[in-house]
């Protein structure tokens, strides 16, 4: 996926869901480096380290989009606190990550496990089963929104082209019926 690097910065900024330092390193590479880690929304961005410890927040040094993945938690292989992001199509792609906790490995594995659209898709349809099962009616089709108004009952009768063509004719009608009885008293 290709991005322009200016509203790459731009969408680093602002508010994160969740930002911290951990080690990271691709799959196929043998080092892991410290960076820093900026979640929003489904982007988690990363950013250079300098030497002294200060972060390089001007631009991300690169993103990863979350979709279509998966977090496997991997202590044995690559560490105490590690764990990876690997990607359903392309798994030469896996990201490698460690924490300095445990609780730090969590509090970042669940906020990914929860970033992507899928998750949230998935929750939403649960949710709408959960209340359709116990109100008996779908929630996606009620309106105004959470006011107990279903929005099939509430609207008018939809209009269709027939009930504009049954309007027209009978407003039209009685000017119709002059017209073609002048026409058919010219043919006589």
């Amino acid at each position: 996926m290709r991005f322009n690097d200016r509203e790459l910065a731009e969408a680093s900024f602002g508010p994160a869901d969740l930002e911290g330092r951990l080690n990271h390193k691709r799959a196929h590479k043998s080092v892991f480096k410290e960076k820093w880690f900026k979640l929003r929304y489904n982007l988690l961005f990363y950013f250079n380290i300098n030497d002294l410890g200060h972060i390089d927040r001007r631009q991300p040094a690169g993103v990863i989009v979350l979709e279509n993945y998966s977090i496997n938690i991997d202590n044995s292989s690559e560490g105490a606190f590690a764990f990876s992001i690997s990607f359903r199509d392309e798994l030469e792609k896996r990201h490698v990550l460690s924490g300095r906790s445990e609780s730090q490995v969590e509090q970042w594995v669940n906020a990914l496990k929860q970033a992507s659209y899928e998750y949230w898709r998935s929750r939403l349809i649960m949710l709408q089963e959960r209340l359709c099962k116990k109100t008996g009616k779908d929630p996606l089709l009620m309106y105004p929104r959470n006011q107990g108004v279903v929005r099939d009952e509430a609207w008018e009768p939809a209009t269709s082209f027939r009930s504009h063509v049954r309007s027209f004719t009978t407003s039209v009608a009685p000017t119709l019926n002059t017209i073609t009885r002048d026409v058919n008293l010219i043919d006589l």
